[in-house]
């Protein structure tokens, strides 16, 4: 687990235990702490939670979930009496797919993982003003993902819809990917965060929108190694994949 101070409230905590870069982030505002995904189930949060509770004791946490992908969401148990807060279809994506996702997943759960559902959906954005906190519905990387801007120190926390060197492709929808990383780079941030990327800037928006167009019009593309062609090989296949 590594630990990195970000802005005046902003702290990054980065795993390693699937082989690649997974991050949390935490939100330390003034009326709630907010934690920002929830990784591989109870016992590797703890610590996590432990941190948060000893720097910011009396301040109420609420969670967000990026998106329903496992490898966010198993530690939400740790969290029960807490808001969890998603998109709608975060929700409905864990109630139809969560256990089969457990059950193919399971050497990776970190503790007994009791699925936990977001109680506090949204469907397009939802503002905590206090806090200067804004989350909003940004489709790309799935279409439930969402998206969090620190308004106050102007850090951008994009879960899978940012990542290096090209993004993972898990919805169709691309004409609304693109829609999504024009918009990251028409906000107020210098500092962004993929769900397994370390801090950005804009550069990386602008790279994963590059490549999102040119699937969209069909270009041929060559990548830089052969791990990333690998990588581009499976966004195809899967777009290419009858409904």
């Amino acid at each position: 687990m590594e630990i990195k101070k970000v802005g005046s409230r902003g702290t990054l905590i980065t795993f390693y235990d699937l082989g690649i870069a997974t991050n949390i982030y935490v939100i330390h505002g003034k009326k709630y702490t907010y934690m920002i995904d929830t990784y591989l189930g109870p016992d590797i949060i703890k610590p996590v939670k432990d941190l948060i509770k000893g720097a910011h004791d009396k301040t109420p946490v609420i969670i967000i979930n990026t998106h329903s992908h496992w490898d966010h969401v198993w530690g939400n148990s740790l969290f029960s009496g807490s808001i969890i807060i998603s998109h709608k279809k975060c929700r409905e994506y864990m109630q139809s797919e969560g256990l089969k996702e457990l059950k193919e997943n399971a050497k990776y759960q970190k503790g007994e993982v009791i699925l936990t559902y977001p109680n506090l959906t949204l469907t397009d954005k939802l503002c905590f003003e206090e806090d200067h906190l804004l989350i909003w519905h940004t489709p790309g990387h799935t279409d439930d993902s969402i998206s969090i801007l620190d308004m106050a120190d102007g850090v951008l926390f994009a879960g899978d819809n940012l990542e290096r060197p090209i993004p993972y492709l898990m919805s169709k929808e691309l004409v609304r990917y693109i829609d999504t990383l024009q918009d990251y780079l028409k906000i107020d941030a210098g500092i962004l965060i993929g769900g397994h990327t370390a801090c950005e800037d804009k550069k990386l928006a602008e790279d994963n929108l590059d490549y999102v167009r040119r699937v969209l019009s069909g270009e041929s593309i060559v990548m830089e190694s052969k791990e990333f062609e690998e990588y581009h090989r499976v966004n195809l296949e899967y777009l290419n994949q009858k409904a």
